[in-house]
Formats: structure tokens, C-alpha cells, sequence
């Protein structure tokens, strides 16, 4: 779990289905201010005691939208799949209320570029990412052990020492040059340390690294990873 001071801001999100109940609960859970929308009463009395705000409204009417306090919200989140007319609507609504930042789920392609087209900032596809991550997870496991870097094919993670690595240290092995990879951080003795070049690895050490995905992966076929196991079937409890 995430942890440390976060300043608290103002999230709508609209549609409490699966998705945006689960979504409503864990930014509450993260201490922030949550309004949760829907046409349905059954999900916004379920969240009623959960959330700061809970209503029942339509979801295209403007009014019924400020009076919930969403042109307060630093962030809209439309959780809306199915109905794709009330999604695209609601989201030009919010993005012409002005809200700094409006998220939109999208069913398909064209459903995105619409979504786009009436100023969605970010148009997201949660089934569809949801999917690819738990096949690359279940074919490489020890890519969840590691931090995608957004815009770009980097990841950002940690591994053991190798036994070809122990006893001895970065100069020696030409360790960027061999396995074309960033060691950016170093843990051992409990603590966390710059990289020292002279330092001999030892096998309790934890390297940090940094490196495009296929130069990552050679090297996660070869060292220690933290989370990572054998079959698919153990791997599929980690998803």
C-alpha cells in the first residue's frame, strides 16, 4: 500500500457500477474527498455511508451536477461504459464546467476518439488494460516486480545479485555495459545507498535498476525477483 502525505482533493466520479464503486472506496480509503454520481439509486445508497457524497441524478443534467458539487471537483472520473451517449455527454458537460481534469472510459475505439473529440483529457479502457496487464503477467511474471515509466519503454525495479555477481563490483563487471541496465540505487546493511563502483556485491544486497523492457527481461530470466514464481497457476494468485 502507498503510503505518505497526500494533499486531499476533490474527485467526481460518475457511474457507480463495479468500477467506479471499487474506485470511490479506495480514493476514500486514500483520504480524499469523493462525490459519486448515478442514475440508479441502489449503488449510491450502497456507497451513502462510504463516500463524502452520494446522489442520485442524472448524469447529463448540468444543474443536478453543480448542485452535487462537481464544478468543485479537482478530478472527473466517467466510469460510464454501455451507454455510450450519456458517457460522451457527461463528459463534455464536466470539461465544459471547467473541471482541471476529466477522465473518461471508453467501450472502443470510435467511443474514444468521440470522447476525445468533446475534450476528454485522458480517455482510459479498463477491461482492455486489465487484460493485457494479466497476460503479461502470467507470461512474465517478474514484470509486476517492476515500475513501467510512463512515456517510454522503460521499467524501474529492483533484483538480486546474480552468482557471477558476488564478490564483485561495478567496474569489474562493466555492469551497464554487460547487462544494459541503470543501476540507480543500492540496498544493503538496512539502508539505502548511491551506487559505489568499488563496492563487491554480496547476496543479500538489492540492486535497483533501470532499462528498457527487453534488457530487463534477459535479466530477470537470469536473477532473483522478488514475486516471481513458477507456474501459471502460481502466478495467477498474484494478479
Amino acid at each position: 500500500m502507498i503510503s505518505g502525505t497526500k494533499k486531499k482533493r476533490s474527485y467526481l466520479v460518475v457511474g457507480l457500477g463495479r468500477f467506479g464503486s471499487a474506485l470511490c472506496e479506495k480514493l476514500t480509503e486514500l483520504g480524499q474527498y469523493v462525490i459519486g454520481v448515478d442514475s440508479m439509486r441502489q449503488p449510491v445508497n450502497e456507497l451513502a455511508d462510504k463516500i463524502a457524497v452520494a446522489a442520485q441524478l442524472d448524469v447529463t443534467d448540468e444543474s443536478a451536477l453543480r448542485k452535487a458539487g462537481a464544478a468543485d471537483a479537482d478530478t472527473a472520473i466517467v466510469t460510464i461504459g454501455e451507454a455510450v451517449e450519456k458517457s460522451i455527454l457527461c463528459t463534455s458537460i464536466l470539461v465544459e464546467m471547467g473541471i482541471p481534469f476529466v477522465i473518461a472510459r471508453a467501450t472502443n475505439a470510435l467511443h474514444a476518439r468521440v470522447l476525445e473529440h468533446v475534450g476528454a483529457h485522458r480517455v482510459i479502457f479498463p477491461e482492455r488494460d486489465m487484460g493485457f496487464s494479466m497476460g503479461e503477467k502470467l507470461v512474465f511474471p517478474w514484470y509486476s516486480a517492476f515500475t513501467h515509466i510512463d512515456g517510454g519503454d522503460f521499467l524501474l525495479g529492483s533484483i538480486s545479485p546474480m552468482p557471477e555477481m558476488i564478490g564483485r563490483n561495478l567496474l569489474e563487471l562493466k555492469f551497464s555495459q554487460k547487462y544494459k541496465v541503470i543501476v540507480i540505487l543500492m540496498e544493503y546493511g538496512g539502508a539505502q545507498h548511491t551506487p559505489d563502483v568499488s563496492r563487491p556485491f554480496e547476496k543479500d544486497d538489492k540492486i535497483w535498476v533501470l532499462g528498457h523492457t527487453a534488457d530487463i527481461g534477459r535479466l530477470a530470466a537470469e536473477s532473483e525477483i522478488d514475486g516471481v514464481c513458477g507456474s501459471d497457476q502460481e502466478n495467477y494468485r498474484t494478479l
